[in-house]
């Protein structure tokens, strides 16, 4: 089994909310777009991160999700500047629900969350131990 990840899909019952914050807030770049299936890919640098409406995928399937947005944190690449990035995001209107600190194993984080309550992860090394 081929263990690169590719792609990063949130259900959503939130469609259009969910596409205007990874277009608009954090600055996505939209890769694909079928709004008839509810359904957006973004490029990243190394994925694409992409939004599904639940209702389509409850049809795709054919049975009814049951999972909850953040039950799951994900994490972007290693940041220059934490710091920096939090006040931009800050600006922006992002809801942070926990500030930079520095963590006892050496990262800088910080934690917000996308309008489904699903949690990110901003990082940046500041010790050399990995």
């Amino acid at each position: 089994m081929n263990t690169s990840i590719e792609w990063i899909i949130l259900i959503t019952e939130n469609y259009n909310t969910m596409k205007v914050f990874y277009r608009d807030t954090l600055g996505f770049p939209i890769e694909r777009d079928v709004p008839e299936e509810e359904f957006t890919q973004f490029k990243t640098d190394n994925c694409f991160i992409a939004i599904y409406g639940r209702q389509f995928v409850q049809k795709l399937l054919g049975k009814p999700i049951v999972g909850k947005p953040g039950a799951s944190i994900y994490s972007f690449k290693e940041s220059m500047d934490v710091d920096s990035d939090y006040q931009q995001l800050k600006t922006k209107g992002v809801q942070f629900i926990k500030t930079p600190q520095t963590q006892p194993w050496g990262q800088r984080t910080a934690y917000f969350t996308d309008p489904d309550g699903n949690i990110w992860e901003i990082q940046q090394w500041v010790s050399k131990e990995k």
